[in-house]
């Protein structure tokens, strides 16, 4: 089996790889600004480093929940302090932009709602396997190969030809052990 560390930055690797893309995608498509590359690899950086450190254990719903939407919020920001110079006063914004602002932060937080429940089955899924393998290892070649499985044959046996072989095996079969006939012991008793 593969060494855990290894494992775990695979995956960790293709989390972050996941969750950046979305959040520069959605981030374009959105705000119709294309998300600068050193902002994706700050942002692919900073995502990495949380989810290698999370992936060691199982997490909880609420952990999941808790740090996608943590971890939506500092994209947003980021890739919104890249696309856009800062607001430094949210009273200077235009009051279109403060609703904008509501629909996003909704958009965010059901995104990460939705994001959290799929991963929490996932992890349910990759943990029980983990234990499962853990309890009776087997060798990961071996989990891949299918093998052919015989076909069924049916035998249609006849009772009389089952008695007929009953009777020819017991026939050449000699007890010489057992209680005496009933009717010698009534003999003598």
């Amino acid at each position: 089996m593969l060494p855990q560390p290894l494992l775990r930055t695979a995956r960790s690797t293709v989390f972050a790889t996941v969750c950046v893309t979305l959040a520069a995608v959605g981030h374009s498509l959105s705000s119709r600004d294309v998300v600068p590359a050193w902002a994706v690899l700050t942002g692919f950086a900073a995502v990495l480093g949380v989810s290698l450190t999370l992936a060691g254990h199982e997490r909880s719903l609420a952990t999941l929940l808790g740090g996608l939407l943590g971890g939506q919020f500092a994209l947003h920001t980021l890739f919104g302090a890249a696309t856009q110079p800062m607001i430094h006063h949210a009273s200077d914004a235009h009051p279109a932009a403060r609703g904008s602002g509501v629909s996003m932060t909704l958009a965010h937080v059901a995104a990460a709602v939705l994001a959290a429940l799929w991963l929490r089955r996932g992890e349910r899924a990759a943990w029980s396997l983990a234990r499962r393998l853990a309890e009776r290892p087997v060798p990961l070649p071996r989990l891949l190969v299918v093998e052919p499985v015989a076909p069924v044959v049916r035998i249609r046996v006849v009772a009389a030809d089952a008695v007929a072989s009953i009777g020819e095996v017991l026939r050449h079969q000699v007890f010489r052990r057992g209680p005496p006939d009933r009717s010698r012991a009534l003999a003598w008793g």
